[in-house]
């Protein structure tokens, strides 16, 4: 008898002597694995007994859709809709907040009904940060977005340069400063005092937080026959960023040979976007360094002490009409 052909599973019939894992049905179901691989056994026939089996998880399928914002808005006020929400007799969809007042306007809002069903989809609907080509992968929840762009790390700042139109992440900036622009780049961390060269008229220097990776820039200009230094840390938004980190700072100027002489100036850290370049130093606080210490007589090039102290947090603002980046950026953003 003529032994009948095997059937064997190939790379090319689409098998691969494996069961194919999550494949996704005609209709737009996903069929999955059991969650759980394997059991635990109680015994094992002695060795190896009470031993734990690993469980292997998946995790639950998600989806990128397109939805009229329309539909994520509340009908009053049209803010991001945040849980709970209400629909009135018209079908109209208004937040907590607007529930009471939404009666005013429309004759049929005498009764509202909670929908549970729109609170679910509003909890989980999540969107990119509108700051992804900067290097933030967050998906943040829709309703939540104004928020975490006004704290987002990756924010977009300019370059100091008024010859460069760079427009990139502080992280990204401190990179571009050090490799283009020749700007020495120093980690430092907090509370502890940092030895840096005086800057020169057109350069800078770069202080990265070893910690957190916050940046800060310090940068000189001419103050008659004296050099002010003063000392930023760049983010977008500048000081408005809810809940971001504060820091107070200490800089003064020594001479190795001449401890008599000191100039010294504790503040605030002052944050900016870099839109318009550096701030005047008539118009922040900054370092005074007169030309004794700068041409000191015994030949000795002045050091830059900098000690960055961590303060509180910015407090909160006020809610924003959208989730969306700042208006001076959106052109930019598009």
């Amino acid at each position: 008898m003529s032994e009948q052909p095997k059937r064997v599973s190939t790379p090319e019939n689409g098998h691969g002597g494996k069961r194919p894992r999550g494949l996704a049905a005609p209709d737009g179901g996903v069929k999955q694995e059991r969650r759980e691989q394997g059991q635990a056994e109680a015994s094992q026939g002695g060795e190896g007994e009470g031993a734990v089996v690993a469980v292997q998880t998946m995790e639950e399928p998600q989806i990128n859709i397109r939805i009229s914002v329309a539909r994520l808005h509340c009908h009053a006020c049209l803010l991001p809709l945040k849980p709970p929400t209400f629909k009135c007799e018209a079908g109209h969809i208004v937040c907590s907040t607007c529930r009471g007042g939404h009666g005013q306007v429309c004759d049929r809002a005498a009764t509202h009904t909670a929908w549970v069903e729109l609170d679910d989809i509003v909890r989980d609907a999540k969107v990119p940060c509108a700051y992804s080509e900067y290097g933030c992968t967050s998906w943040v929840v829709y309703h939540e977005a104004a928020d975490h762009h006004r704290s987002c790390r990756c924010g977009p700042c300019f370059c100091p340069n008024r010859d460069c139109e760079l427009l990139t992440s502080p992280a990204r900036l401190a990179e571009h400063l050090g490799t283009h622009h020749a700007w020495p780049v120093t980690k430092i961390a907090y509370g502890k005092p940092c030895k840096v060269a005086v800057p020169g008229p057109q350069g800078g220097q770069v202080l990265v937080g070893e910690t957190d990776g916050c940046v800060f820039l310090v940068s000189p200009c001419a103050l008659g026959a004296a050099t002010a230094v003063s000392l930023v840390c760049v983010r977008a938004r500048g000081d408005a960023a809810a809940g971001a980190p504060q820091f107070r700072c200490k800089l003064w100027v020594e001479v190795e040979g001449n401890k008599e002489n000191l100039a010294l100036v504790t503040s605030m850290v002052a944050s900016s976007d870099l839109s318009g370049g550096f701030v005047a130093a008539d118009q922040g606080m900054f370092l005074a360094v007169p030309p004794e210490l700068l041409h000191d007589g015994s030949g000795e090039a002045p050091a830059l002490m900098v000690r960055i102290d961590r303060a509180a947090a910015a407090t909160g603002v006020a809610r924003s009409p959208s989730a969306t980046p700042p208006l001076r950026l959106a052109k930019r953003l598009q």
